[in-house]
Order: C-alpha cells, then sequence, then structure tokens
C-alpha cells in the first residue's frame, strides 16, 4: 500500500518524502568529490579532453552527471526511475548545464544501441546491489571507445566483513569471507569481492587494469558527518582521503573505484601499452 501511495505521488504530484536525493544531499556532495577529482585526473592522464563523451549508468538525481557537465563534458544519464531523472532535470536546469536523460534499463538500452560509444562510463554505488553486476559491467565495457575509460565503483569485502563486526554479528563476518554475493545481515542481495578478484573481472571484459582507489576510508566507520565540518576541515579532510593509497585505504573504504582503460585498436602484437603517471599525488606536490 505505501508503495502504491508513492507511485501516485510520484506520478501526480512529482513528490516523494523518503526519496534520496543524493545531489541535494551535503555529504554526498562531498564524496562525489572523491570521485570526481579521481576520474578527471585519470582522463586527463589518458588524453580524454573536458569535452568528450560521458555516459553514468545509473546517475540517480544527477550527482556526479551535473558535476561533471560543469567540467565541461558532453554527459548522457541513464536511469530506470523517471522519478529520479526529473530531479536531475530539475538540478541541471537551476545548474545552467545541459544533460541527455534517458530512462530505461542500461543493458537493454546499450544492447539496443551498440552505436552508443563514449570515451568515459561512470556508474558509482550501483554495482554492489544488482546480482546481475557482470552483464551490466560487459555492456557498459562494450560502450567505451577505444582508449577510454570504464570507471566503477564496487564494494570490498573488508567493509562489509568490518560493519558485520560494528554490529557484532561474527557469524555475518565469517559468511562474507566465505562467500562474493548473497543476503548480508537483513538485506536481500549484496555483493562484493577483492582487489584480485576485481582485476580477474576487468581482464574478462578485456579491460586494462589502471587503478583502484578507495572512496570513503573515514567518515562512514566514524561516524563523521563531513558536511558538518567547517570549510577549512572539509578540504584538509577531502585531501586526507585523496591521499590514501588502496593499501592504505581499500580494506576499510565504503566503496572501491576501479579505473580500466579498452585498448586501442593500435596496440602491438597484444601488449597495453605502459600505464600513465599515477594521478593520485595532487598538482604541485
Amino acid at each position: 500500500m505505501q508503495r502504491t501511495v508513492r507511485k501516485i505521488l510520484r506520478a501526480v504530484a512529482d513528490y516523494d518524502p523518503d526519496y534520496y536525493d543524493m545531489y541535494a544531499d551535503n555529504n554526498e556532495a562531498l564524496f562525489a568529490r572523491l570521485y570526481l577529482e579521481r576520474i578527471r585526473r585519470h582522463a586527463e592522464a589518458a588524453g580524454i579532453d573536458a569535452s568528450a563523451a560521458v555516459l553514468e549508468a545509473g546517475c540517480q538525481a544527477g550527482r556526479l552527471a551535473i558535476p561533471l557537465a560543469k567540467l565541461g563534458y558532453r554527459v548522457t544519464g541513464i536511469d530506470t526511475s523517471g522519478f529520479a531523472l526529473r530531479r536531475a532535470r530539475e538540478h541541471a536546469k537551476e545548474a545552467g548545464v545541459s544533460l541527455e536523460l534517458i530512462q530505461g534499463d542500461l543493458i537493454d538500452l546499450l544492447h539496443r544501441h551498440p552505436e552508443w560509444r563514449y570515451d568515459i562510463v561512470v556508474c558509482a554505488e550501483v554495482l554492489y546491489l544488482s546480482p546481475n553486476y557482470r552483464a551490466m559491467l560487459q555492456a557498459m565495457a562494450s560502450a567505451v571507445r577505444p582508449g577510454g575509460l570504464l570507471c566503477a565503483s564496487h564494494r570490498s569485502k573488508g567493509y562489509y566483513v568490518l560493519e558485520a563486526i560494528r554490529q557484532h554479528d561474527v557469524g555475518a563476518a565469517v559468511t562474507v569471507l566465505q562467500t562474493a554475493e548473497g543476503p548480508f545481515r537483513d538485506s536481500a542481495y549484496y555483493n562484493w569481492q577483492t582487489e584480485d578478484e576485481l582485476k580477474a573481472l576487468y581482464r574478462s571484459l578485456g579491460l586494462r587494469w589502471v587503478a583502484m582507489w578507495p572512496i570513503d576510508c573515514t567518515a562512514w566507520l566514524t561516524g563523521l558527518n563531513p558536511s558538518c565540518l567547517g570549510r577549512e576541515a572539509q578540504e584538509q579532510w577531502l585531501q586526507l582521503e585523496m591521499r590514501l593509497s588502496p593499501a592504505e585505504g581499500g580494506l576499510c573504504a565504503r566503496y572501491l573505484l576501479v579505473i580500466a582503460e579498452k585498448p586501442r585498436a593500435d596496440v602491438i602484437g597484444g601488449h597495453p601499452p605502459l600505464i600513465r603517471g599515477d594521478p593520485r599525488e595532487p598538482e604541485g606536490s
């Protein structure tokens, strides 16, 4: 009954008091900056300029799509929720940017439009909820132009182990270590991977592994709301997060951002080019 009421409110009144608008959330805006800075630096290292075509899969209300458009990228967002896309259009209008927003199933849309190609495909905080994540990754990899990047976030085993221990549920922690997906405590489904498992997964897609970066190593674990910090402290927190290496932050990160490249057609002998310079270090450091 409650779901029916929400659907009616969304369709008729364009209103849902329970909807989690990530673009409008001050904490999420700060977490978005971690994704955006990583993606921007790797795009520059790959020779992808700021006018490139970008697809965000599962764009929700535009948390990443709108800032990417502000950087100059030509952004397309896909989401299953018409309500989320209406929010994204409103936010984009307020921000003074234009986006192409498409409602539908990601796999179906990309399979029906093999001509759609992008320099960067972004998928943040979506795959870990989907039992069909492998097929989603395959569809997104197919949509990346040669020389382009697939930037997708995943959940690690370490995150769920620590979350189970925080809830005093050692049994759930043991289950996570023994499996790769399934129910977690009171949830219906999640999936989680180690770095080695992710590397094997991206190799199977024909992509070259470039990097993996932790996203939010400190806030979720400590209960910190970064938006409650002063402006200077927020910037310090962001710099701290950006300086954490995968080895330092990968075990406890809330998400793992994988950057992978589709090899160019001119790669000689099937060997990928050497990995470009590490964009982790801030400019001028």
